[in-house]
């Protein structure tokens, strides 16, 4: 039986004039395989968020194994048993034919014996051979084309640290299709034309990383933030990982996590909850669970003892961050902390103000209250001109800091900034994709209702709760520091 949650969240929101009244009713599920569905109905759209969300990510890798979740998004979309293929039969063979030359090409690269360069050649040329024997058997793009063909939009696919996620927006009258898609590929998925894809994923580090001096400085930095918890790795993956793969390097990984028990479906649109169910207990319903039941990070990230501090120069926009490690989801502060984040961020925020406006030394600057499902942190930032001393704004900072750990803001800037949380939070439900989102994100942390909590909860706040939270997390003295300065070619 459908458990069945009607809620009206009727919102007394005072922005400018204007009342939000959202009506929100939740249907939620869980089928015997441990598959959680969550749905919510609303009949004055044509169409249907479809989302697909397996708790894996980043955090559930580690050294040798960094980046297999998203490798496997990519993956995802190459196809099943039925799906991608015209004789799935016939590929069999090939596929383990390159297995097998792969590994042995692996070997002797391993060797670095230039002796074994002209037999790897030879064995090149048998894996091209093999994949245009592969490549006629292969309905190139056959997923991309059954949802666009029937008016999916939105289609895509990303990776988090905690959670992956497979969307796409159709018609009312087409989610049967979403059902079919999705318990296919989890039920049978298929590592086709892995090593190429591998090579796709290596070449999209490369440009996205190595390239780019900004996500290589965010890359290293995030990795002397945390010393112990597998967020300090890249979901990308490192380099050294993903050249080592294979492909049961990765079908290990999917069979341990792209299961039913550890997924979500949320639908939200126009749709039948009960007989939705009807049809993914049909579609979904026999995919077993995991044979191994997934377990928990157990790792906590250890309290800091000092500072950390990392310099990299680049021709980059200049820039100064400074990180403090926060509690995991759920905890209390959390809410606090998102108060002080508003307080200092946005183009009414006294970072920019102070920053930009007034001082005219930067052309940004902000915070960040990050809330993740263990140990999160909180940034304070400044993105400079190129001219600017990078001293003068690391004081202005710690100034700002200081200034919100001993003083509390005034009713007046309260207001404002409750208010700014509170529409933000109220706009962000109003897609169907965005309140998709959202509740798969909260249902992760814990629970869906968690989220209609929230607004609440930052009502309750109180002004002279703000500097003691900001003093017992904004501690200069343990924070990780980073600085990203510009320095001129020397070419």
């Amino acid at each position: 039986m459908i458990k069945k949650l009607c809620i009206l969240l009727l919102s007394m929101f005072t922005v400018s004039v204007n009342a939000y009244d959202i009506n929100l009713p939740v249907h939620y599920d869980t089928l015997k395989n441990g598959l959680r569905v969550i749905i919510v109905p609303d009949t004055n759209v044509a169409v249907v968020s479809c989302r697909l969300y397996y708790f894996v990510g980043s955090m559930y890798e580690g050294p040798g194994t960094t980046g297999l979740s998203h490798l496997y998004e990519h993956m995802m979309f190459k196809g099943t048993k039925t799906l991608g293929t015209t004789n799935y039969q016939k590929e069999i063979p090939i596929i383990k034919s390159l297995d097998s030359l792969e590994k042995q090409i692996s070997r002797l690269r391993t060797d670095m014996d230039a002796a074994n360069d002209t037999l790897i050649v030879l064995l090149e040329e048998k894996i091209a051979s093999l994949l245009d024997k592969q490549r006629k058997l292969i309905k190139k793009d056959e997923i991309w084309e059954l949802y666009q063909n029937n008016g999916g939009t939105e289609l895509n696919a990303w990776t988090g640290d905690n959670m992956t996620a497979y969307i796409v927006t159709l018609p009312k009258n087409k989610t049967d299709l979403f059902y079919w898609i999705e318990s296919d590929r989890m039920k049978n998925p298929v590592l086709r034309e892995f090593y190429s894809e591998k090579s796709v994923v290596i070449e999209e580090r490369k440009m996205r990383y190595e390239n780019r001096p900004l996500s290589s400085y965010w890359e290293r930095l995030n990795a002397l933030f945390y010393v112990a918890h597998p967020y300090r790795q890249p979901t990308i993956g490192w380099m050294s990982d993903l050249e080592s793969y294979t492909r049961e390097d990765l079908e290990k990984h999917v069979l341990k996590y792209y299961t039913p028990d550890n997924a979500l479906i949320v639908l939200v649109g126009n749709i039948n909850p009960e007989k939705s169910m009807k049809k993914i207990k049909q579609y979904f319903g026999t995919i077993p669970r995991a044979k191994v039941h997934k377990t928990e990070v157990a790792t906590k990230e250890p309290a800091p003892i000092g500072v950390t501090s990392f310099v990299m120069y680049d021709q980059s926009n200049p820039r100064i961050d400074m990180i403090f490690h926060t509690p995991g989801h759920p905890h209390p502060d959390l809410y606090k902390l998102d108060v002080v984040d508003r307080i200092l961020s946005g183009k009414t925020g006294r970072l920019y103000k102070r920053l930009v406006t007034e001082t005219n030394l930067c052309i940004d600057a902000g915070a960040g209250n990050d809330s993740r499902l263990q140990n999160g942190d909180f940034s304070v930032y400044a993105v400079m001109k190129n001219e600017t001393n990078p001293d003068t704004v690391e004081k202005i900072l710690l100034e700002e800091i200081r200034k919100i750990s001993t003083t509390p803001p005034s009713v007046t800037e309260m207001e404002r900034v409750t208010n700014e949380i509170k529409m933000s939070f109220v706009s962000g439900l109003n897609s169907l994709e965005g309140l998709s989102d959202r509740l798969a994100a909260y249902e992760r942390m814990g629970s869906w209702k968690d989220m209609l909590a929230y607004p609440d909860i930052i009502a309750s706040i109180k002004p002279d709760e703000i500097p003691s939270i900001a003093k017992k997390y904004l501690d200069t003295s343990k924070m990780t520091i980073g600085k990203l300065l510009y320095k001129e070619n020397s070419k």
